[in-house]
Order: C-alpha cells, then structure tokens, then sequence
C-alpha cells in the first residue's frame, strides 16, 4: 500500500536525523542483554517484547560489550547504557537497525486502523482512517524511537479488535488470537493494565445489548447464557495472556543467570501507595505466577506512577495539573482531526451502523481518557497515545458520509481538511515530536506551552552539532536534557547544569557576556533542575532566542554574567 509506504518514508527520514531520545538509552542496551544474553537485570521497570523487537535486528550485527564492566555488574543502566551505545559500538549503527522495527509496527497499526474500519464502516471511511493514522504526528514521532508508546498503543488496539471478532462469533482461531493480543500489550507496558476495565465494559455491554453471541454457529439467547460464554472467553484470553507474557521472558522467572544478581533485588524496598496492588504482587512473587523481573516492574510501575514535577502553560508543579491531559489533546492534536472528528460524530445520524459498532469505538475512549486524566504523572502526551486508533476510526466516518453520490459540499470539505491534516505533518517533517497546532501557534511556541516528551526528548543534539558547525562557531554552552553523548556527535559544547543521564563527572557553573548558551526546552522551564539554578534559566526565558535547533533547544547569546552560587 502506498499509504504504508510513505508512513515507512516520513518515518525513517526523521529518525536518521535525531540523535538518542532519553528513553532509548536505557531500552536498545537492555533489550540487547535480554535477548543476546537472556539476562533482564537492566530496566526491568518496562516489560521486554517490544524492546526485544527493537534488538532483534543487533543480533546480525556485530555488538561489543565488556562483560566485566562495573556498569553492568552493579545493574546501573544508564552509565552502562552509555557505554554499550556510545563507547563499545556505533550508535547511529545500532540506533537505525533498533528504530526499524517500531517503524513496522507503526505500520502494522496503520493497516489494523484500515483493515477494522473498512469491514466496520466502509471503504471510504477505512480510507481515510488510515491516512489519519499515516501522517499522524504523533504515530510519526513515536513510531521511530525504540520505547514502548507506539507499541501499547497497536497491541491494546489489536486485543479490542480481536475481542470485537471473537464475540461476533467464538471460535478456538479467534479466542487464541484475542488471547494473544492481549498478552501483547501485557508484554509490552505496564499501563496495559487499562484492558481490564476495557474489556470488562465491553462484555456488560454486549450482555445487556440484546444481541445474540454466536458461538460455534448457534445464537446463544438470553443474557445469562451471554456473560457465561463472554466470562469463559475471557478467562480463556486471560490464560493465553499470561503465557505470553511468560513467553516474552523465555518462559524463565529469573532476572538473570547469575544468582547474586537475582539476590541483589530489594523486593520490600518498594512499597507502592497502593498498599492492595502492592500485596497482590508480593503475593504472586511468592506464588511465581509471573516472571520475578515483571512482577518487579509492577511494584515500580505503582511507585512511579505517583506524581512529579511537571510544567504546563507557563506553570511549574510538583503535583501535576488535573487539566494537563486534556491541555495535552487541544494543542498536540491537529485542529483537521478534531474537525474530522466532529464531523465523523455528526454522521452517526446518517450511519446504518449499530450500538455494538459504537460502543466498541467509544467504549475503550471513554475508559482509557477516565483513568489516565485521574493520573498525576504530567510528563507526556504520549501516555494518550492508545487513544488515536480509535480516534481514527471515529473520524474516518466522516468520509462514509461524505462520499455518497451527488454530496459536492461535504466532498470539498472532506479534502480541504484531509489537505490541511496533511500539510500539517508535512511542515513539522523531521520534528514530529514538537508538533503543536496553531491553537499555540505551532512547534515554535511549544516550549511555552509543554515541554519534557512532548517536545523536549534530548533527540536533537545531531541537529545542534550541525548548527554550530554551520555557524562556524569553536565551543558554545550547553545545558541539556537528555541521555545523548555530545563528544559522539562531535559538539564542541561545555556542559551547564542539566538534566543528564547518567550524571555528568563535570560541569561549568558559570555564563560570561557574549557565551553562546544552548538550552533544551525542559531545563529552559527549570523543571528538574536544582533551585540555584533557576534564575539562568529564568533570565534566558526573558530573552528572544537567535534560533530553536528542532523545535526543542533554544540558542541565546549572554549579555550577561552568571555562576552558580
């Protein structure tokens, strides 16, 4: 398909052009031990298949490590993580062959996005859907970086799908494949946990609904008759889940050969807010149930889902902002698609379909917006990512209407904002990351707005490399957010107090006049920074910038002296 194609185009342009997203250090080098040496000690926080994904290709490649690394031994993954990427091999190398196979799943998303609406909604309406999921920025941005957001994103997607399939009617292929998708996304993030209550809505609806479960070729009447059958279903895609989970671990419930390192894990360090979760998970530790570096990841998955510093609008909060999704959707979203998706609403009273089409569009939305704008983590838009999909679908709708015979105007509207959707994404190509809508005045006001993932992933220091180069400047000052290595990329810079990981051994703690200072967004708004400081960042903030290297760092010339008190 040449939709597919031009989704594969956008997509690998952009990421041989961004150096490391923070995330990605921590993830390409784990992913690489879990499947080169089936060794899971680094990261466990996240679960392993979409990581293992990523590796898969290192395995044809020539990968160095130095086992005996003190990184390694004491699991501190992000100096290991750095010294695997940058010191032992060639990281654009491994970085490329790494972010292919999240460009495939972006891709495989694009087709289930087609391939669900067409059979649900018509041809056209698949038509369009796709190409919303194609040039979506945020599939763009996401679908080129090895972290897990793109993929929670296809496999929830997938297991609601297959969920719809299997109870249209129940066969041993289709509650196996529904099975399977949900033990993907188990696989894949701990936040996949949203599938329960997702699922769990679905089933009461289709038991109340009054539809008929077709199971084997004969209709089962009656609504006790259904939640039997739906909780058999369920309980049997629950089983499949759990042994892919298993299966994504190799089916071994170790964090590594080595059983000093498995002893060196603190389990009752952890102590989650949630005092249940916490005690279910103890006790499926001592049941082995699941895999001890998934169970683990659980317990730091409840931990840090407890609120931290964030900025939105102009505003610092070490709590988060009740309002900070939904601020999140207004200005990361194209103003086509929610126009698109307007009208995709509006053509539900012209739409033959029924309840059980509507239900399992808006079902999964209205759960999986409930229970992430309840969440006082404010450090991503991407957390809404699973929510496109259906997205998509909705607003492909909107072509079934359009596109009847003798319907000019709603034709000529359709492709004025298919056009503007478009043309969009195209003019923010590479930096789909710092995409905003016009509502802010697009990807250059957008460090005023959000910053951290939204913008801000340390992805441009290749980027800012270039500039100097072409500036023809000899050492600039640099305070950066991220997990990249400038020496790797060739930038003359010496580092200011920032967000690094791992921790730098050295920095320069002061600004002289006329000291060319890049700033990444997220250190500009002093969100994780160190109180004194701020007020750089403070006086930078009231100063025009000479330019914005992606969107995500900004350059200043000092006119001014500071060092850190």
């Amino acid at each position: 398909m040449a939709g597919t194609a031009l989704y594969a185009a956008l997509a690998v342009s952009s990421l041989r052009q961004k150096s490391t997203a923070f995330d990605e250090l921590a993830h390409l080098s784990a992913a690489w031990t879990h499947l080169a040496l089936g060794d899971y000690r680094m990261s466990p926080d996240h679960p392993p298949l979409v990581k293992k994904l990523a590796a898969l290709p290192l395995l044809f490649i020539d990968v160095r490590m130095k086992p005996d690394d003190a990184a390694w031994a004491q699991r501190r993954p992000w100096e290991f993580g750095k010294r695997w990427l940058y010191r032992w091999n060639d990281a654009d190398r491994l970085l490329f062959w790494g972010r292919l196979p999240i460009v495939a799943l972006g891709a495989a998303l694009g087709i289930a996005v087609y391939l669900w609406s067409r059979r649900r909604f018509g041809r056209a309406s698949g038509l369009l859907a796709f190409g919303l999921c194609a040039l979506s920025p945020d599939m763009l941005a996401h679908g080129g970086l090895v972290t897990t957001d793109l993929g929670i994103a296809l496999f929830v997607f997938l297991a609601v799908i297959a969920f719809d399939a299997v109870t249209r009617n129940v066969t041993p292929l289709r509650v196996l494949l529904a099975g399977l998708a949900a033990g993907a996304a188990f696989a894949t993030k701990h936040s996949s946990l949203v599938l329960l209550p997702i699922l769990g809505s679905l089933a009461a609806f289709l038991v109340f609904a009054g539809e008929p479960l077709r199971l084997g070729g004969r209709s089962l009447v009656g609504w006790t008759r259904r939640a039997l059958a739906l909780g058999i279903v369920l309980a049997l895609m629950g089983v499949l889940a759990l042994a892919t989970v298993w299966a994504a671990y190799g089916f071994d419930s170790r964090f590594s050969p080595d059983p000093v390192v498995n002893a060196s894990f603190d389990w009752e360090k952890l102590e989650p807010e949630n005092a249940a979760a916490g005690t279910t998970i103890r006790l499926a530790h001592r049941l082995h149930l699941l895999p001890d570096p998934y169970l683990y990841g659980f317990l730091r998955f409840f931990e840090h889902s407890e609120a931290r510093p964030s900025f939105l609008l102009g505003q610092r909060s070490d709590r988060g902002f009740p309002h900070y999704f939904l601020v999140s959707f207004l200005v990361k979203t194209p103003l086509a698609l929610l126009a698109l998706l307007g009208l995709g609403i509006a053509a539900r009273r012209h739409s033959a379909t029924g309840a059980r089409e509507e239900a399992f569009v808006w079902i999964p939305l209205v759960v999986y917006a409930g229970l992430t704008l309840s969440r006082g983590i404010n450090i991503g838009h991407r957390h809404l990512l699973p929510l496109y999909p259906f997205l998509f679908v909705a607003a492909g709708r909107a072509a079934a209407w359009a596109w009847r015979p003798g319907r000019r105007a709603p034709k000529a509207v359709l492709l004025a904002l298919a056009t503007w959707y478009a043309a969009a994404t195209v003019s923010v190509h590479p930096h789909h990351l710092a995409y905003f809508n016009e509502l802010v005045g697009g990807p250059r006001n957008g460090y005023r707005v959000l910053v951290d993932s939204n913008l801000d992933w340390g992805q441009d220091l290749k980027l800012l490399a270039r500039w100097v180069e072409k500036q023809g400047l000899e050492r600039i000052r640099l305070s950066y957010f991220g997990t990249g290595d400038p020496e790797y990329y060739r930038l003359p810079a010496d580092l200011l107090p920032g967000y690094v990981m791992p921790v730098p051994a050295r920095v320069v703690a002061e600004v002289q006049p006329g000291d060319v200072v890049a700033v990444s967004a997220t250190n500009l708004q002093c969100v994780y920074l160190a109180p004194e400081v701020c007020p750089l960042m403070e006086r930078l903030r009231r100063m025009e910038p000479l330019a914005q290297v992606g969107y995500s760092i900004l350059i200043y010339r000092a006119d001014f002296s500071w060092k850190l008190p």
